[in-house]
């Protein structure tokens, strides 16, 4: 769909009563939530990201317990660190956006694309806990609140990550999935700073970080950078409602919040987008927020992030891929 178009849609619904629902309805209707279109494959291979990630620096992903910041429409990530060992993980959202609905969706899924699956978890899914835990998730049969104790996951609507109702030191991780692009970067600050507070002295933070313009997800016509040619007023007209909010912040602002926050990097990893370096480099009509940004930094598509708030032992790993 034409990302103009979409946004006039995504504002006037946001402007209506009960726009949360009505915009649910338009989705499973007619947009990407559609029945028949549920694919959890990506959230997989975050999760198995993520455990890699873990497991490089000596530690077992088998009984940590994870918070994962902004719950969405689905479990798919909990599912997943479920899958891969994790004994507990806290999910939390601003709004409960949960959907039964979707979430046994993503089982059948994996009921009918096991090999698919598999293949997401790569390594892990040679796991013995993993492949128990998948047969568990196979045989199921119960109502969402069943399915989330089995998984000791534990769903914390209408609760701000910034402020949370978990004791001192509680996490071993600190996680999310292409979330972070939709939170301001104050807000962003606070979340860290709680996350310094529940997370254990040697707690980890992984953060899979989407800074392209989601409008691009689905509008092939224009790039992942699309988004830089409006200043901040104009784009706030067009994408500054509840549905689709983006705080536009580039790989190494992220970067440079993580550590103000006082967290120490062990590893990040950026991926380039090759399209919108050819538009920059073709002169592509940034808005003068940001011109003074080298075009490399501003076409980084994906940034993940591996953190503690305990004294680096480690150099921090960094990489780029196109």
């Amino acid at each position: 769909m034409n990302w103009q178009r979409k946004a006039r849609i995504q504002n006037l619904i946001a402007a209506l009563p009960f726009s949360n629902a009505l915009y649910y309805a338009m989705q499973r209707s007619a947009g990407s939530l559609r029945a028949g279109r549920t694919n959890p494959v990506e959230y997989f291979d975050a999760a198995r990201r993520t455990a890699g990630w873990i497991r490089a620096t000596g530690r077992d992903v088998e009984g940590m317990r994870f918070l994962e910041v902004g719950t969405g429409r689905n479990v798919n990530l909990p599912t997943a660190l479920w899958l891969c060992g994790a004994s507990e993980i806290t999910t939390v959202d601003l709004n409960p956006y949960l959907s039964s609905a979707l979430v046994f969706e993503s089982n059948e899924y994996v009921r009918r694309h096991e090999g698919e699956v598999r293949q997401a978890f790569g390594a892990e899914a040679a796991r013995p806990q993993f492949q128990a835990r998948l047969a568990e998730l196979l045989s199921f049969k119960g109502d969402l609140d069943a399915l989330l104790r089995m998984m000791n996951v534990h769903y914390l609507p209408r609760a701000d990550a910034a402020q949370l109702p978990l004791l001192d030191a509680s996490i071993d991780a600190h996680v999310s999935f292409a979330v972070f692009e939709h939170i301001p970067a104050d807000a962003l600050a606070r979340i860290l700073s709680e996350a310094r507070r529940i997370l254990r002295p040697d707690g980890l933070l992984v953060h899979i970080i989407d800074p392209s313009d989601h409008f691009s997800h689905d509008d092939a016509s224009i790039t992942a950078i699309n988004f830089l040619q409006f200043g901040d007023d104009e784009w706030a007209k067009w994408a500054g409602n509840r549905f689709m909010y983006h705080n536009r912040l580039r790989a190494f602002e992220y970067l440079e919040l993580f550590e103000r926050a006082g967290v120490n990097l062990l590893k990040q990893m950026q991926t380039l987008d090759e399209p919108s370096l050819r538009a920059l480099k073709n002169g592509f009509p940034l808005h003068r927020e940001f011109r003074h940004i080298p075009a490399e930094q501003l076409a980084v598509r994906s940034l993940n992030v591996l953190g503690t708030f305990a004294p680096a032992t480690t150099e921090v790993e960094g990489s780029k891929e196109s």
